[in-house]
């Protein structure tokens, strides 16, 4: 039967792991193939996850926090990813209290997580909250030989480098308190 012929397409972030077909492999990132498989790395999950929460409002002074932010994709055992091709993609994260938009360019560099030491600052008075960029990914395989899609391996979390801050917590309506009695 042969490879898919190559089709012109836009990657395509899901809400949720879609079925293992033709249409979900063209709207991946092309990963490494073999003689008889051709894998697309299928992205879906699109969120945000809390990195850094400061609260300086009963402060008269500026507060600092520094912390690593890790970039690429994490897997919880030693499969890895090949890209073949760069590919970009606009992705949007809608919650109750927020809604952002934002870039990514995926490459090579995107196989391995790398981390790096960010610093926020928090003003007095005010409060910050600072979040990463997440997507789950999955790699789907296509066996010419059997001419079937199947998913491969472990599904893995992309943190990007994407990072969004806001004034009250995402996702929290900001009337909703948390009390703590000791």
């Amino acid at each position: 039967m042969g490879f898919p012929p190559p089709v012109k397409h836009e990657l395509q972030i899901f809400d949720s792991l879609p079925a293992a077909n033709e249409t979900t492999f063209n709207a991946g990132i092309p990963g490494l193939n073999t003689e008889n498989v051709a894998v697309s790395i299928i992205l879906y999950s699109p969120n945000l996850q809390i990195v850094a929460s400061l609260d300086n409002t009963n402060s008269s002074v500026t507060s600092t926090y520094t912390t690593s932010i890790t970039q690429g994709f994490t897997f919880s055992t030693t499969q890895s990813v090949s890209i073949t091709e760069s590919v970009g993609v606009s992705i949007e994260v809608v919650t109750a209290s927020v809604s952002t938009t934002f870039a990514l360019s995926f490459t090579e560099q995107w196989s391995t997580s790398t981390t790096k030491t960010m610093s926020f600052s928090c003003p007095p008075g005010k409060k910050a909250f600072v979040y990463q960029g997440t997507l789950m990914s999955q790699s789907l395989k296509f066996d010419s030989g059997s001419n079937t899609y199947t998913w491969s391996g472990e599904a893995a979390k992309a943190l990007t480098q994407v990072l969004v801050t806001s004034d009250t917590p995402i996702g929290i309506a900001p009337s909703s308190q948390v009390t703590i009695n000791r």
